[in-house]
C-alpha cells in the first residue's frame, strides 16, 4: 500500500502530461498541414512594401491571384477544355469536360517569315508587363499584359483597367468559383469577347506537350499565350520561344526556351522563390519549378487535375491594332 500511494503521484501526471504532448503535437501537425494547404506565405520583394503577411487559405480555385500572394490566397479558378471554349457570355456555365487542343490557324502574314534551321521570336514590348495590383490579381494582370503586347503603343498600366478585367473574368468563370480571384475560363473568355482574338483552355498530359502547343500556338496567331503555373495558383504570360525549327515549317521541332512575363514580379515566394524580370528567358528544362500538374486544394477538377494548362489563342486576331 505504501508502494502503490508512492507510485500514484508519479504515474498519473505522467499520463497526463503525455495525452497534453500528444495533443500539442497533433495540432502541431494540423497547423502546418493548413499552412502548406494555403498555397504560399510570400515575401514582399524590392519594389513592394516591407512587411510580409501570411497568404489566407485556399479556397477551391483553379488560376486566379497566385496564391503565393503575401494577402489574400488565389481563388477556385476553373478551366475549361482543350476544346474551342463556347461564345463568352456574362453567365457562368458547368465546368467542360477536356477534349483535343484546337489546332491555330495561321495569321494572313507571318511575322517573323518562314525560314528553315532553329528559330526564335518574341512578341514582348517594353514595358508592356503589369505587375498585378492587388495580391489576388494574378489573372487580370496577365491579361492586361496580354492586351498590352497585342496592342502595341502606350501601355496600359492602370488600376482601373485591371480592376475592370477582374470583374469580367470573375463573371465569366464558372459556377465553381468560390472568393476571390477568376478561373482559366473567365480569362480565355475575357480576352475574346473584349476582341483580342479568340481564347480557349487547353489541357495538357504531359508539360512537354503543353509547351510546343503554346509556342505553336504563339507562332501561328502572333499572340501570346497564358500559362497557368503554381499548380493553378498563378498566371504567366508567355510571349516568345526558341526553337529547333520554324513551327510554321515543321512539325518536327523541339522548343529549348520561353519568354515569360510572370505579374507576380517583384515580390518573392517563400514557397516559390523569387520572382523574374519582364521577358525573362527560361530553358524548357527548368519550368518544372514553376509548371506543374494543376491541382487545386479543396476541389477536384475531372479532367483537369494533373494536367498541364493553357490560356490558348486560336485563329487570328478579330480587329486591327
Amino acid at each position: 500500500m505504501p508502494q502503490r500511494s508512492m507510485n500514484r503521484p508519479a504515474t498519473l501526471p505522467s499520463r497526463a502530461l503525455a495525452l497534453l504532448l500528444g495533443l500539442l503535437v497533433t495540432l502541431g501537425g494540423c497547423v502546418t498541414y493548413a499552412s502548406d494547404a494555403a498555397i504560399d506565405v510570400a515575401v514582399t520583394g524590392p519594389s513592394a512594401s516591407p512587411a510580409a503577411t501570411p497568404a489566407a487559405a485556399p479556397t477551391a480555385a483553379l488560376v486566379s491571384a497566385p496564391s503565393p500572394h503575401p494577402t489574400a490566397a488565389p481563388t477556385a479558378t476553373t478551366v475549361p477544355t482543350t476544346a474551342a471554349t463556347p461564345e463568352p457570355s456574362a453567365a457562368p456555365t458547368r465546368t467542360p469536360t477536356p477534349s483535343a487542343s484546337p489546332t491555330p490557324a495561321p495569321t494572313p502574314r507571318l511575322h517573323p517569315r518562314p525560314h528553315k534551321g532553329p528559330f526564335s521570336m518574341d512578341l514582348y514590348r517594353r514595358n508592356a508587363m503589369v505587375s498585378q495590383l492587388e495580391n489576388y490579381w494574378c489573372l487580370p494582370a496577365a491579361m492586361q499584359t496580354m492586351m498590352n503586347i497585342i496592342d502595341g503603343g502606350t501601355p496600359d498600366r492602370s488600376y482601373a483597367t485591371q480592376k475592370r478585367l477582374y470583374g469580367l473574368a470573375r463573371r465569366l468563370s464558372t459556377d465553381k468559383l468560390d472568393g476571390k480571384g477568376g478561373e482559366p475560363i473567365g480569362w480565355a473568355r475575357g480576352l475574346t469577347q473584349l476582341g483580342y482574338g479568340r481564347y480557349v483552355v487547353s489541357v495538357h498530359r504531359t508539360r512537354g506537350e503543353a509547351i510546343r502547343t503554346a509556342a505553336k500556338a504563339l507562332r501561328m496567331t502572333g499572340r501570346p499565350v497564358g500559362i497557368i503555373a503554381w499548380r493553378g495558383a498563378h498566371s504567366w504570360v508567355m510571349s516568345g520561344f526558341r526553337s529547333t525549327a520554324d513551327p510554321a515549317l515543321t512539325d518536327r521541332f523541339q522548343v529549348t526556351s520561353v519568354a515569360i512575363e510572370d505579374v507576380w514580379y517583384p515580390r518573392i515566394s517563400s514557397i516559390w522563390g523569387r520572382s523574374t524580370l519582364p521577358d525573362t528567358w527560361i530553358p524548357v528544362d527548368r519550368l518544372g519549378q514553376d509548371y506543374l500538374p494543376y491541382r487545386r486544394p479543396g476541389v477536384r477538377y475531372p479532367g483537369l487535375d494533373g494536367r498541364y494548362l493553357l490560356v490558348l489563342p486560336v485563329g487570328t486576331a478579330t480587329r486591327s491594332r
